[in-house]
């Protein structure tokens, strides 16, 4: 994951996915500040948190497929996202990880908290 990308109030694993999201709070020099106590970590530490058909679900998005064997979908919610197998898609801009929604809501000036 290129870190370099990332920014204050991303969404992220710290070391393995099976620990719940956390919410990036500060950047600078030293690492990513993450959370109320104020830990610090680095690039080493961070994961990106796939984009599933779960976490579109518990945000407000609906499938609606458009194949017979259900490959393809499109999503219809804040914004539309196109879904062609395992890949999401808005305007031929793929989305794999929660943090690019987010950037994305974000320059489409929609402000939304995302459920992990």
């Amino acid at each position: 994951m290129d870190c370099k990308n990332l920014m204050v109030g991303d969404l992220v694993y710290i070391h393995e996915p099976e620990c719940k999201g956390h919410r990036i709070d500060f950047i600078d020099e030293l690492g990513f500040q993450v959370g109320a106590d104020g830990e610090v970590y680095d690039e080493c530490d961070i994961r990106p948190i796939p984009l599933t058909d779960d976490i579109l679900v518990k945000n407000g998005w609906r499938k609606e497929p458009i194949s017979i064997d259900g490959d393809y979908a499109n999503w219809y919610g804040e914004i539309p996202i196109s879904q062609a197998e395992d890949e999401y898609n808005y305007a031929d801009i793929e989305l794999r990880y929660v943090h690019q929604l987010q950037r994305l809501l974000n320059l489409c000036n929609i402000d939304k908290e995302i459920i992990l």
